[in-house]
């Protein structure tokens, strides 16, 4: 703080003849209304009062507004601190934030509180210093609540004399040369305040009402900081702190909010309350994740400390899905505000950018993939209606209605429980699809980032996952989630592969809207790769029907020799190095998906007229502020890398589309012997030929049997084959009863397999060429 202030703040105080004890002790307990009818009434712009003891006091309007915030950061410097000197200087900010709501209907008020300069800088300093000396508070006793209340109406005191705009309110603190002591303040008094709440969390305190006024000033706080972190220039700015981040401030927040318990034993309200804070505080690190200039994630593991912080943090964040996933945590129907969906969700956005990450990866992987086959173990009805439906119930993110006045008269007991309003809540709703959708590429995209090998940057990690999978798999759970049985480890394999299979066919629906199209080809190769490890290393054989003529040829291993032996994949020397060589395979260090649909539009028809727009600063900064404006902010620098990304993009794909003409000619239908590619394993719209043996799937993905191509091209029985994207296939082994139902019945086939078998002596029928799957040839 400014010594010169301080100085002036304590001389004022002793020289001033004003009574503003008196104005303070009997003025705060007003309303804003009613300080507002006084101050109309007053004669001369003197308010006059009669005080408890009957005496008669008097002011002027001016005189209170200029010296009130000195008086009171005099009282600071001068005074014991102890309760007595946290109900005068709430009292005092309660006085001080009425003013402030009365100023823009009051010249006077106006002219001193919002235009004065040098009065500007009194209230920056007051409430900075509040903040400071609550950071170093460390007493419990009865305090606590006038602690958290302090602190939330000193906050807000900002948003009541700067602006409501939290962009406008951004850029004063910035310019402000306190800032960082400011942040640093914030951040470590919040974090007391939530220390205060953990203990009476996990106490057995009986003061329901103490505990619920905690509550709502740890929330309104920890809603301003986030606020604040929302904006692209204070957050950047707040990444170069160093107490805050380099030396772990913030993640110690982050660390004892996500240790909060639930409490959903005790009180529905509490249980709300904590969600919201864990969802809130993983909103300021996903946007502290954000920032382009310098790497949080990077300045959070600079050091050891910040490393084993932030991997402590990040295990509570893994614990919660861990939680989530298997059930344990049940949502309240009757509590609209309670956002488990919106805090599962940034839990995931947040694992999604650490598995990413080079200093993450590998912890993620060695403490997330049990998770993952948690999910991938859940009976198929079960999964398909979690993961690849588009029904969810609407998910709200809900944003505290915060009151100054409410909340502090209730603390001084000026206002009774009754005549504070219930806490109210200004609600986004999330769609329920988009919600749905958001849930699913974000498990689709942990599983792809942890798929993609970069051997330049983490050589050490090759096969890590593959094998950390496969040996959460091998455990003996004594009771596994969702009731699968234990007893079978074949059931087990095919409701990985079932489930694993349609979350693919369901993800690529969800390109480009929520995934990006290398995101969807990593899981593929994550499928190709994994079936048949599994397949061989928990030497599964088949169901089907015995002595089936195509039963070799339904194997899962169908994407060329490989082993395991604990650590993962290993091919021969040739097949490595084709494998190394494969486009699927070479992915770089992949950028995060920073546009929406409707951005990538806008730019994409932008190009049409300026296609070099990445080589001119300027439109490359009009552009990024007009998208900005339809989605996530984003930098001139950040849309530059987008379309050097884009254009490299397209490059590839012309090189590889050339690749694939080019390997279709001969040799494929020549019959080599070759295990086909796995890329083609999941191919769509794939030309078949006549005699060409394929596996056919259901609407859920699932391979329901085997045939022959009889017909792909023309003409049958009055169908276009071309034109529906139809084949027709003799279907030669059957997985599900022979009288179900068609998905295109005619006259030739009838309404079932067999049906057609009646008609026509073979299981003849017609099959969606997308959901066609071709098969290898039978080795000679």
């Amino acid at each position: 703080m400014n010594m010169d202030v301080a100085l002036a703040c304590r001389n004022n105080n002793i020289q001033q003849p004003i009574d503003l004890v008196s104005a303070v002790k009997e003025l705060h307990m007003l309303t804003s209304e009613e300080l507002s009818k006084l101050i109309r009434d007053a004669n001369n712009d003197i308010i006059q009062w009669t005080a408890h003891d009957g005496s008669s006091k008097q002011i002027n309007v001016e005189t209170l507004a200029r010296y009130l915030t000195c008086h009171l950061l005099a009282k600071l410097l001068e005074s014991k601190r102890d309760e007595q000197l946290f109900r005068y200087l709430l009292a005092g900010l309660r006085l001080l934030h009425a003013l402030c709501d009365i100023a823009p209907r009051n010249s006077k008020l106006e002219q001193v509180l919002l235009e004065d300069v040098k009065i500007s800088e009194q209230i920056f300093d007051m409430i900075f210093f509040v903040i400071l000396v609550l950071s170093g508070f460390r007493q419990e006793s009865g305090l606590v609540l006038l602690h958290s209340a302090m602190l939330s109406c000193s906050l807000y005191l900002l948003t009541a004399f700067v602006s409501t705009q939290w962009n406008e309110l951004a850029l004063v603190l910035l310019a402000h040369p306190k800032v960082d002591i400011f942040v640093f303040g914030a951040f470590s008094a919040v974090h007391r305040d939530i220390q205060f709440l953990q203990v009476r969390l996990s106490g057995q305190y009986s003061n329901t009402a103490e505990i619920k006024g905690l509550c709502q000033h740890c929330e309104a706080s920890l809603q301003f900081l986030q606020s604040l972190c929302q904006q692209r220039f204070f957050r950047e700015r707040l990444v170069k702190n160093k107490d805050v981040c380099e030396e772990g401030g913030i993640l110690l927040l982050a660390y004892d909010i996500m240790k909060l318990p639930f409490c959903e034993e005790s009180s529905s309200y509490l249980m709300a309350v904590v969600s919201r804070l864990k969802s809130k505080v993983l909103s300021i690190l996903l946007h502290l994740c954000e920032v382009e200039s310098v790497s949080f994630l990077d300045v959070a593991a600079s050091t050891s400390r910040g490393l084993n912080l932030a991997k402590s943090t990040i295990f509570q964040v893994l614990e919660l899905l861990r939680t989530m996933f298997r059930g344990d945590l049940n949502a309240l129907s009757d509590n609209t505000t309670y956002p488990r969906g919106l805090l599962q969700l940034n839990a995931m956005r947040l694992t999604d950018i650490l598995s990413d990450d080079s200093n993450f990866r590998s912890y993620i992987t060695l403490n997330f993939t049990e998770v993952l086959t948690t999910i991938f173990l859940q009976p198929h009805a079960e999964f398909l209606s979690s993961w690849c439906s588009s029904e969810s119930e609407e998910e709200e993110d809900a944003t505290l209605d915060y009151d100054p006045l409410s909340a502090s008269g209730w603390v001084l007991g000026v206002l009774t429980s009754s005549d504070v309003p219930e806490s109210t809540f200004n609600a986004s709703p999330v769609p329920p699809t988009s919600y749905a959708f958001q849930r699913t590429s974000l498990l689709v995209k942990v599983v792809a980032n942890l798929t993609c090998f970069i051997p330049d940057l983490c050589k050490e990690e090759k096969d890590l996952f593959f094998s950390t999978f496969l040996q959460c798999l091998q455990k003996e759970l004594p009771n596994l989630p969702y009731g699968v049985p234990n007893d079978s480890r074949t059931e087990r394999v095919a409701i990985i592969t079932q489930n694993l299979r349609s979350l693919f066919i369901h993800a690529e629906s969800l390109v480009p809207g929520f995934l990006n199209q290398d995101d969807v080809q990593l899981f593929r190769l994550f499928i190709a790769q994994l079936e048949p490890l599994i397949t061989q290393e928990f030497s599964i054989a088949r169901v089907t029907e015995a002595n089936s003529p195509l039963e070799e040829s339904n194997q899962l291993n169908i994407y060329g020799p490989q082993t395991f032996s604990g650590r993962g994949v290993h091919e021969s020397d040739g097949d490595a190095q084709n494998v190394e060589t494969n486009g699927l395979v070479q992915f770089r260090k992949r950028k995060r998906n920073i546009m929406n649909h409707l951005q990538i539009s806008m730019i994409e028809q932008a190009l049409q007229n300026e296609p070099d727009m990445q080589r001119k600063s300027a439109s490359l900064q009009l552009w990024a502020e007009k998208i900005s404006l339809h989605g996530s902010e984003l930098s001139s620098s950040q849309l530059k890398n987008w379309l050097n990304n884009r254009k490299a993009k397209l490059a590839r794909a012309a090189a590889a589309k050339d690749i694939r003409a080019a390997s279709s000619g001969g040799d494929r239908q020549g019959g080599s012997g070759t295990d086909p590619d796995p890329d083609e394993f999941f191919d769509q719209g794939v030309r078949y030929e006549a005699g060409q043996i394929v596996g056919l799937r259901d609407g859920e993905g699932e391979e329901i049997g085997k045939g022959c191509v009889q017909q792909a091209r023309g003409s049958w029985c009055g169908t276009n084959l071309d034109e529906s994207g139809l084949c027709v296939v003799d279907v030669t082994h059957l997985k599900v009863d022979k009288w179900s139902n068609l998905p295109h019945p005619c006259d030739a086939t009838g309404t079932s397999f067999a049906h057609s078998e009646q008609i026509t002596g073979v299981k003849r029928v017609l099959w969606d060429s997308s959901k066609l799957v071709p098969q290898p040839p039978k080795s000679r």
